[in-house]
């Protein structure tokens, strides 16, 4: 398939504000390949359509990697403009027109339409061509990799028209601007393939791959339902990393109780969450970012290695502890996973401890059960328990705590009082809450649950994204000194848009700044003088006075005295909280005041 077909239809889903009508120019896109299968029995020498598809449905969200692959290709905005140099399209000119219309795709196609062609040596571009190029950027490494990078843009750039070149200028930035996400992609393969789209979303949630899922259905003869069902390749797998079961917020722990019966209560620790993939003796541990971790912190493999247990994915919380065992700030969790040489110091300097919570596969089979059962399994693979008691005369009987390698706290009540005491228990040792859990819930990947809530002392702090930068004043001139934050659309309305809630610029360190500019420059996507578009991929957690009603924003509300807390390395895009989290916090916060008044 020719790249240029391709952007003449995305084109087109670009255009479109309509998801419905996104979804049908998806679904021509499926219909031109399917049609194009029998040409691959014809010949050999013709690409396989259903791979096609594969790299189609990644690219179209701004992805050449699967998503469990936790891979990018790193080019920044500098050196794509170092590239568009090569091929004559001037430095100065890019600027000037990236402030014209704030979209550096759309800039260069203009340009590059007053560009004269070269056509001596110009050949069409197919899509496997441009992704091979994709791919092989971000293996460039060593002496003159910014030269042969630019080199590898350069052979795309010149046998590109100027559709093409806006593609292809977002793409290799990671961010085609079409409007296109997972669920029109998986709306357009329950149209076009007859598969109920809740059963596509599941399958997505376990394989984290939408390039995978749209090849495996394109590659079936026909009875696309079926062998959906009985395929293999699209089922939970080791080290294959999956989106983590994500809690809402409850205004209350009565409220929880009355919502769910009996329900399991949890240590909600001040940690990170991890995954953690046992075959044998081979572990792999994944963040929440599905980042691999496993080198980083050692001393947490070598005792998964010890648990008696062949195969298993496992969920926990990883947790910074000082020589009391009592918890250390985030930041330190941090600095285990990210780093990357002098490991064995940083662990004698920094002690983590893990407390297990879930199970979701073991010996070959995922786990569909209820949590009441795959709390059971988690106890028998480590033959331990960790249970918080009260006994006849009111005190407080805590299992012990074994060095590395536990289960979370927990207590099954319906007693409010003792829910609370519970809760009292977990600030006292330093934790953050406690967690609310449906015993009868089965675990639902990559989903925000009402079947499992977080209740905290103080309203949630919020995990928002970058998307402008302007530079600072006095002694911040030289870094970007205030940050335009976002929420995004909730997704199970298909809203795939960034929602402005504030500026932020207070709880950042001298360091913090001076990092941040670096990477800001890296990911910029326009420059405006002062201040910079930048493409949403650092997250702030934020805390704030207040969420006001306002006007200012289309989200119409605000954040009162906005502060950072933690630049959120570990999470993405995808992790922020969204629009409808924000109303959730605004009315809970709205009855506390009213109960206060």
């Amino acid at each position: 398939m020719l790249f240029k077909d391709y952007c003449e239809i995305i084109e087109k889903i670009e255009k479109t504000t309509k998801r419905l009508e996104k979804t049908d120019y998806f679904v021509e896109l499926i219909k031109k390949l399917d049609s194009e299968k029998k040409n691959l029995e014809k010949s050999k020498n013709v690409d396989n359509p259903a791979e096609i598809l594969n790299i189609l449905c990644k690219i179209s969200i701004g992805r050449v990697f699967a998503e469990y692959e936790n891979k990018e290709l790193g080019i920044g905005y500098n050196l794509l403009v170092e590239a568009f140099k090569s091929v004559g399209i001037s430095e100065k000119d890019i600027y000037a027109k990236v402030k014209e219309t704030g979209d550096l795709g759309q800039s260069v196609e203009l340009l590059k339409s007053e560009v004269k062609q070269i056509t001596l040596f110009q050949t069409k571009l197919t899509i496997k061509e441009v992704y091979s190029s994709l791919k092989k950027l971000s293996s460039i490494e060593g002496t003159s990799s910014q030269k042969k990078k630019i080199r590898t843009i350069s052979n795309l750039l010149i046998s590109a028209n100027a559709l093409e070149t806006r593609y292809l200028a977002r793409l290799i930035l990671e961010d085609m601007r079409i409007g296109m996400n997972i669920s029109t992609i998986l709306g357009a393969f329950s149209i076009y393939f007859g598969i109920p789209k809740p059963e596509l979303e599941k399958t997505y949630a376990v394989s984290n791959d939408i390039g995978k899922i749209g090849e495996r259905l394109l590659s079936y003869d026909g009875n696309y339902y079926e062998n959906f069902k009985k395929d293999s390749e699209l089922h939970l797998k080791l080290f294959r990393p999956i989106k983590p079961m994500l809690a809402q917020l409850t205004p209350s722990i009565s409220d929880a109780i009355i919502e769910m019966g009996i329900p399991q209560f949890e240590t909600k620790y001040d940690g990170a969450r991890v995954q953690i993939h046992k075959n044998g003796d081979n572990v792999k541990i994944y963040s929440r970012r599905l980042e691999d971790i496993t080198n980083s912190i050692p001393e947490i493999v070598e005792e998964v290695k010890k648990i008696d247990c062949n195969q298993f994915i496992v969920e926990g919380e990883c947790v910074a502890i000082d020589e009391n065992g009592k918890p250390r700030p985030f930041q330190d969790i941090l600095r285990r996973f990210r780093r990357k040489y002098d490991i064995e110091k940083m662990t004698s300097e920094i002690k983590l401890r893990v407390f297990l919570f879930d199970v979701i596969y073991k010996d070959g089979e995922s786990i569909s059960d209820s949590l009441q059962v795959r709390r059971q399994k988690l106890e028998s693979m480590l033959n331990i328990e960790n249970n918080f008691n009260i006994d006849e005369n009111g005190e407080i009987i805590v299992s012990p705590i074994n060095d590395v390698i536990n289960l979370s706290t927990k207590l099954i009540t319906n007693d409010v009082k003792k829910a609370q005491k519970f809760f009292d228990w977990c600030l006292s040792i330093g934790h953050e809450g406690v967690m609310i859990k449906n015993q009868d819930a089965t675990y639902t990947a990559g989903s925000r649950v009402k079947t499992m809530y977080k209740f905290k002392p103080t309203l949630d702090n919020l995990d928002v994204v970058i998307t402008r930068a302007k530079f600072g004043m006095g002694k911040r001139k030289d870094w970007y000194g205030s940050y335009e934050i976002a929420v995004r659309g909730n997704g199970e309305s298909e809203d795939n848009n960034l929602y402005v809630i504030g500026h932020v610029g207070s709880g950042l360190t001298e360091e913090n700044l001076e990092e941040l500019t670096k990477k800001i420059n890296e990911i910029k996507e326009a420059d405006l003088g002062d201040e910079v578009i930048v493409e949403p991929k650092i997250v702030f957690e934020v805390s704030y006075e207040e969420i006001q009603a306002s006007e200012k924003y289309e989200i119409g509300y605000a954040l009162r005295f906005p502060r950072v807390i933690n630049i959120r390395y570990d999470k993405n895009i995808d992790d922020i909280n969204t629009v409808e989290d924000v109303k959730r916090i605004y009315e809970i916060q709205k009855n506390r005041k009213n109960k206060n008044d």
